[in-house]
């Protein structure tokens, strides 16, 4: 007899993945599995009296039953491929199993359609990537918490953010340190999404690259190369400067997986990193130290987001907050070889 079943346990005896298992009693709405999968896993999970670790957490900080949801704006394939978001979900969840709180429901919110977000059940909101909180209807009737992870929604919203803007200051001003006047820059397309629409901005990062070398005179349209987002984007992008010629000696790019995609196309054309092209990220992902070259890249933390989102939300629960709190985290260059500095 099994005196504390696991997620394992019931995908051992439901001849799933745990993986299935696990988003289906997390209520994952984004997560399409066949009805009859699901009232299989269901059914052995009861059969086997399983509980939810945050149900079975004593409370010992004397918070209240908390029911949060999360709003991801991003797709299930980009967060595989670009692990940023998935860190700070991960820092979210590790933090509600750590205070006993109960992350009821997801929601993901991807371009070409909106999902109908049943809040009801729920205290609060973490809102993970570039959503617009407008999709909360009448939230002070709803009595809803929110906090925006990565994105400053409004003044009256709480958020956790990092540094963008200081982070790729901290990259170009590497590459000019280092003498490099022709700088080009890899980046993604960035939108924010509300209830009704989807709209573009200009990315920080592109925007600090565009302003720093504009001010010395060093700006040209032709080296600034925007698309999609991931390992793929970085790839096709470099690829496009390589072939159109004249190629900077350096580049910022926007992300860890856009510069190793950037890094397999030089490599591919036989350009050498960092003696030919020198390279300067952002994100320090784990698999940013094992590519040849290592990559420099500034570190932001993720999963420190993610955890302090959720101190927020209970800090608002509590206290009662009426006044929004913007929290920064701090980011840290960390230089390897693939700018081509001496280590």
């Amino acid at each position: 007899m099994i005196e504390i079943a696991t997620i394992k346990d019931i995908a051992e005896l439901a001849q799933v993945s745990s993986a299935t298992v696990s988003r289906v009693l997390n209520n994952d709405l984004s997560f399409s599995v066949p009805e009859e999968t699901k009232n299989k896993v269901i059914e052995v999970a009861k059969k086997l009296n399983y509980k939810k670790k945050t149900e079975r957490k004593r409370k010992t900080d004397g918070l209240p039953d908390i029911k949060l949801g999360m709003v991801i704006w991003c797709s299930e394939q980009l967060e595989y491929y670009d692990p940023y978001y998935l860190s700070i979900r991960l820092g979210v969840e590790r933090e509600c199993l750590k205070r006993g709180i109960e992350i009821h429901k997801v929601f993901r919110w991807v371009e070409g359609g909106t999902q109908d977000m049943d809040m009801s059940e729920l205290n609060g909101i973490i809102a993970i990537g570039k959503v617009s909180t407008s999709f909360v209807s009448h939230s002070k009737d709803q009595n809803l918490h929110i906090v925006s992870v990565d994105h400053i929604s409004s003044d009256q919203c709480d958020a956790v953010v990092f540094d963008l803007e200081k982070a790729a200051k901290q990259a170009m001003e590497h590459l000019f340190l280092l003498g490099h006047e022709k700088i080009g820059y890899i980046g993604g397309t960035s939108y924010i999404f509300s209830k009704d629409s989807m709209e573009y901005y200009i990315d920080e990062r592109q925007q600090v690259y565009r302003s720093l070398m504009t001010e010395r005179g060093l700006f040209r349209e032709s080296d600034l190369h925007t698309g999609g987002w991931g390992t793929d984007a970085g790839y096709r992008l470099m690829k496009h400067a390589v072939q159109q010629g004249d190629i900077p000696t350096a580049f910022f790019i926007a992300s860890d997986p856009m510069a190793i995609g950037a890094l397999r196309a030089l490599d591919e054309i036989g350009l050498r990193v960092p003696e030919e092209i020198s390279i300067v990220s952002i994100d320090d992902i784990e698999m940013a130290q094992y590519v040849n070259p290592p990559l420099t890249t500034v570190r932001v933390l993720p999963e420190e987001m993610g955890a302090t989102a959720i101190k927020l939300i209970v800090d608002q629960i509590m206290s009662h907050r009426e006044a929004a709190l913007h929290v920064s985290i701090p980011t840290e260059l960390v230089i390897r070889k693939s700018c081509g500095a001496n280590m």
